[in-house]
């Protein structure tokens, strides 16, 4: 147990943005039972949940094997990208920005626009059921060829006006710097396409910086180790680049031993623009709620810091500026009191 929140006040009827969660790393059990794979939790647990300790984020990377293995096909797609709406949904998500790598799920002989139209159909069904909304943010990887990245970059293009709000550099950040993505990411911002890149994870201060020199991303995918640099902290506040924090992940994967060593109290306080995130609802397991019980125990968090993360959460997220007041609205109506 990564903190022991059963004194903990519960949130899920709290209303949240989640800017980073991935799709592959969020398989639930009832897509699997709508699939015809009916499996019990334990069994479900066993095979899709990494060790709540990994060695290193590698480790973990190949805990979403079976997730990803098991969405290959349409159907699956769909019907996944379906369920994780009405489990964002239950978790109080009113807005969420849903990301994966639509070349990862071409082994069933799926084209990239079939990828596209199998995961917009459950987004779709997923938002007619719940009323939530969400977009979708295209993944490039760090160890894919830069071609089979910009490929990506079109693709997300392509969808743009279908669900796709942004696109993303994700994968081994320590293994694979972001140099050899330059000219793919140049395109994305020749295209109009925002961007977030992961960085600041698994590696540190470095690669943070070369990401935003390299790809000038709008958001930054955890950037937790920017901690470690007085210098990326001033550079990361002046230009107001939002940083999606996943405290309970980094812990899973071992940047961090515990909780009370996590910066992200720090890093509110100090006044960066963050959000509060799962990065993982399967591979992890986790709740934003369980998130939150986690950050009133360890740090004393309460409806005032909540409030204000899940509000820089709406004004950086990539959603049209005219949809974000009703958005707002809601969140300021729900954490009050």
């Amino acid at each position: 147990m990564l903190v022991d929140v059963t004194a903990a006040p519960t949130f899920t009827s709290r209303p949240k943005v989640e800017l980073h969660v991935h799709l592959d790393c969020s398989l639930t059990r009832r897509a699997l039972n709508r699939l015809g794979n009916p499996i019990g939790e334990a069994e479900f647990r066993r095979l899709y949940t990494a060790p709540e300790r990994c060695d290193n984020l590698m480790d973990y990377l190949r805990a979403i094997g079976p997730s990803a293995a098991a969405l290959q096909t349409a159907p699956a797609l769909a019907i996944a990208t379906d369920e994780m709406m009405r489990a964002l949904a239950a978790d109080g998500v009113i807005h969420a920005e849903i990301r994966f790598a639509p070349h990862t799920h071409q082994r069933g002989g799926l084209s990239l626009d079939q990828v596209m139209a199998a995961v917009t159909e459950g987004l779709a069904a997923g938002a007619e059921a719940t009323g939530i909304t969400a977009g979708l943010i295209l993944c490039a990887l760090r160890d894919y060829p830069p071609e089979a990245n910009l490929t990506v970059i079109e693709l997300a293009h392509r969808w743009r006006d279908r669900g796709v709000v942004g696109v993303d550099l994700a994968g081994d950040e320590a293994g694979h710097p972001a140099a050899a993505n330059r000219a793919v990411f140049d395109r994305a911002h020749v295209l109009g396409l925002p961007v977030t890149a992961h960085a600041g994870e698994a590696a540190g201060p470095d690669s943070l910086a070369e990401v935003m020199a390299l790809l000038a991303p709008a958001r930054i995918g955890h950037g937790v180790r920017a901690i470690e640099s007085e210098d990326l902290l001033a550079e990361i506040k002046a230009r107001n680049l939002h940083l999606e924090v996943c405290p309970s992940s980094n812990i899973q994967v071992g940047v961090y031993s515990d909780y009370a060593d996590h910066p992200i109290d720090r890093m509110s306080r100090r006044g960066l623009s963050l959000s509060i995130n799962t990065d993982a609802r399967t591979v992890a397991p986790l709740s934003l709620s369980l998130e939150y019980r986690r950050l009133a125990v360890a740090f004393g968090w309460q409806t005032g810091e909540f409030l204000a993360h899940n509000l820089e959460a709406l004004r950086h997220a990539f959603w049209p500026e005219a949809a974000k007041p009703a958005l707002g609205g809601r969140l300021v109506e729900g954490w009050s009191g």
